[in-house]
């Protein structure tokens, strides 16, 4: 079986990949390239020192804090690890003190070297530590604001809570009681009704789904019937409807004025008098109709009488 070229580039890259990895995990692991030296010191308190806080020799940066760990598994004291990054010497008498920075900074390491001691400190020695004096106590000082701060702050908080409890006598009390009792109720039977509504609208799905169907249809209509509006010709039924509203002005004005047929028998007091009386005959004869009916109409089960009969009974 014959290997094409670009297989063999791609073994070649991953197998260099593979071994640059190795080479920098080994140099990495080896002393060749560590110029930093590292140190132990052992501390009963190391009162809030923190990993990468600076190490300092006459206030100038010299190294860093790798590590801190408790010496056993009782606590009874802290190993801290740092290394020194310069070539600086130092003797191995030398005192690794804690010292507060400032504030808000921390605390640090500083180194104070030995002139008297001959004998130079060795990458992995460990070295003596020490507590710079009163740094305790000044955070117990720093503290000390914070605790009355504190305490007054408690003081008022019972003295309100004293004075609360006095307000509150018992009738208050069981007032309170009654409140938070009827509003227990109160979630209790708003549970009940939001469980009541659920279990309503899972019964009535399909009549919600067709309501909000017919719904959805109805605002379909308003909407095409809106479009229509719209887009019909609202200026030439505006005209057409003024139009309509001056001609009925001009026949009332016509009319009011006396002019045409209409104006004339309405302004004509005359023909109104004349309708009147004739309405008021009309009126008398009905009523002499219904008075004396026999003089209008005759009627007779033997036929008709004779002239001569009736001029003699007038």
């Amino acid at each position: 079986m014959r290997v094409s070229r670009e297989i063999k580039t791609g073994v070649f890259a991953v197998v260099s990949i593979l071994l640059f990895i190795l080479g920098y995990q080994y140099m990495k692991n080896s002393n060749l390239f560590q110029t930093s030296r590292v140190f132990y010191v052992v501390y009963d308190n190391v009162v809030g020192l923190e990993t990468g806080a600076p190490v300092t020799i006459n206030g100038m940066r010299v190294g860093q804090i790798k590590n801190l760990s408790l010496k056993n598994k009782a606590g009874d004291a802290v190993i801290v690890t740092f290394d020194i990054e310069s070539d600086f010497e130092f003797s191995r008498s030398s005192v690794i003190k804690i010292y507060a920075s400032g504030i808000i900074g921390g605390n640090n390491l500083a180194v104070l070297p030995d002139p008297d001691d001959s004998v130079m400190a060795k990458s992995g020695d460990t070295l003596r530590g020490e507590l710079e004096s009163g740094l305790i106590d000044g955070l117990i000082e720093k503290f000390s604001p914070i605790e009355k701060s504190l305490l007054s702050t408690l003081t008022k908080v019972d003295s309100v809570l004293s004075d609360f409890d006095q307000v509150l006598d018992s009738a208050t009390k069981e007032h309170l009681r009654q409140s938070m009792d009827a509003m227990s109720v109160a979630m209790e039977q708003l549970g009940q009704t939001a469980t009541g509504l659920n279990r309503l609208v899972d019964n009535n799905q399909k009549e919600l789904d067709l309501t909000f169907k017919s719904l959805s249809r109805t605002s379909q209509n308003l909407e095409a019937i809106t479009d229509s509006i719209a887009s019909a010709d609202t200026a030439q039924m505006l005209k057409d409807l003024s139009g309509s509203v001056k001609a009925l002005n001009q026949i009332t004005n016509t009319m009011a004025e006396g002019e045409g047929s209409l104006g004339a028998m309405i302004n004509d007091k005359g023909l109104y008098e004349d309708l009147r009386k004739l309405t008021e005959d009309a009126q008398n004869l009905l009523q002499n109709i219904k008075d004396e009916p026999k003089r209008y109409v005759h009627f007779s089960l033997f036929g008709k009488k004779d002239k001569a009969t009736d001029n003699k009974a007038n």
